[in-house]
């Protein structure tokens, strides 16, 4: 007989649960007030009032997104390998004594010590041509944590999405306090899947060496530059150009510098590699504009001005090797303001590489917060912060955001080699 766990309700959160049955019309009875849910879900079960199909569906997809929001994204290879329901089959029945590839029974797969791998719901879509667009596995794996007599036995679920579509496979985890062991700590857990889906089910991927680095640049680069746009007076900046360099000019050939020379037309000039004069002059003036128009405003106007997103955080490697981190007051507050920032975005350009990435995206409830993460050259990281209640529709905000910045940066990679062809 099915059965609501104690580790299905941890992973679910027992408030949800509850109010998915009190939309469902259950209510408690006199009897049953102060009753723990397990034993009244159990109840309903036992006396089959509750439609178990639909039940598990709303735990499938409280358990697919959830809590579960560190999620790395590898680049799928060698897709034909893979991309029939039948390559999936033969290893589904053989490993988990499962006989689809589109069954769910979260409530009767709980892992034990003897058991620790169960595979509770697997879902997928195909194209007219058979092959699969869409793969959807929810591993059970059995876990421990500390508690106060010792070991306390729990699950945890890893849930693993390959999309054909953009070749891509994710791979979500909760990451929770008192675990007893490293070996189920999530980003163990999620490597240890990410093994066996090579291993069991011919899985292939590819790493992203520095690409990934590179599109969190161009999307930082955007985003920041997106906002300048939106300040009348910074789009101001270029009629006085000629002020500018004229204020270089003056004071390059009114110092004593060692390294100015003067060029063919008579201007003086920095030795290239002493410093960009010109542009730091730029980025204060720069600086100025931006200061003088949120100087005294609330940043929740930021996003009256419609902006796509927000960047609150920055982590780079300077050409010189330095790891710089640039944030606002924090991770909820915009950094293209701050002097801090100004003083090194010209380092952060020359990288044209960013190690990790803090963004606020405008959400019908709140917003959501989201960390990129590339120090990792095998994948991408995804982080989202603070406490919503994470579903598909960020997921695909994350994923599209990312994917728009990735687009641009290949076709300008396309562009650059006809160029180089040429």
């Amino acid at each position: 007989m099915p059965s609501l766990s104690q580790s299905i309700i941890v992973n679910v959160e027992e408030k949800y649960i509850e109010t998915y049955l009190k939309k469902k019309g259950f209510t408690r009875t006199e009897d049953e007030n102060g009753q723990e849910l397990k034993y009244w879900v159990d109840s309903l079960l036992n006396n089959e009032k509750i439609n178990i199909e639909e039940l598990e569906e709303f735990l499938f997809n409280e358990l697919f997104w959830g809590k579960r929001k560190t999620i790395q994204i590898y680049k799928l290879d060698n897709v034909k390998d893979y991309k029939y329901p039948e390559d999936w089959e033969v290893p589904l029945a053989e490993k988990y004594n499962v006989d689809s590839t589109n069954c769910c029974d979260i409530l009767c797969s709980i892992p034990s010590r003897e058991e620790p791998r169960k595979i509770a719901a697997i879902y997928s879509e195909e194209n007219v041509k058979g092959e699969l667009i869409r793969i959807r596995v929810l591993f059970a794996c059995y876990i421990q944590l500390n508690g106060e007599k010792g070991y306390k036995d729990s699950v945890a679920y890893i849930p693993v999405e390959l999309d054909f579509s953009r070749k891509i496979m994710i791979i979500k985890a909760w990451t929770r306090q008192q675990i007893a062991h490293d070996e189920h700590k999530a980003e163990n857990l999620m490597r240890h899947i990410k093994k066996l889906l090579g291993s069991e089910f011919k899985v292939r991927t590819r790493s992203y060496l520095a690409e990934h680095k590179k599109v969190l640049f161009s999307m930082s680069k955007n985003l920041i530059y997106e906002a300048y746009s939106h300040v009348p007076t910074y789009n101001e900046i270029g009629k006085i150009d000629d002020v500018v360099k004229g204020f270089v000019e003056k004071t390059l050939g009114g110092l004593s510098l060692r390294n100015v020379e003067v060029g063919e037309n008579g201007v003086h000039v920095l030795t290239d590699g002493v410093m960009d004069f010109e542009a730091e002059i730029r980025n204060v003036i720069e600086a100025l504009t931006i200061s003088d128009y949120f100087f005294d405003r609330d940043f929740n106007e930021i996003w009256k001005m419609g902006l796509e997103a927000v960047v609150a955080r920055i982590k780079f490697n300077d050409k010189e090797k330095v790891l710089t981190s640039l944030s606002g007051e924090n991770t909820s507050t915009p950094i293209f303001c701050t002097k801090t920032f100004m003083s090194l975005k010209n380092r952060m350009e020359e990288s044209e590489r960013i190690e990790t990435l803090w963004i606020i995206m405008d959400r019908k409830k709140g917003t959501l917060n989201l960390k990129f993460d590339a120090s990792n050259m095998e994948y991408l990281e995804i982080l989202i912060k603070y406490g919503i209640r994470f579903n598909e529709t960020d997921m695909n905000s994350a994923l599209d955001i990312y994917e728009k910045y990735e687009s641009e940066h290949n076709q300008q990679i396309e562009e650059e080699s006809k160029t180089a062809i040429c």
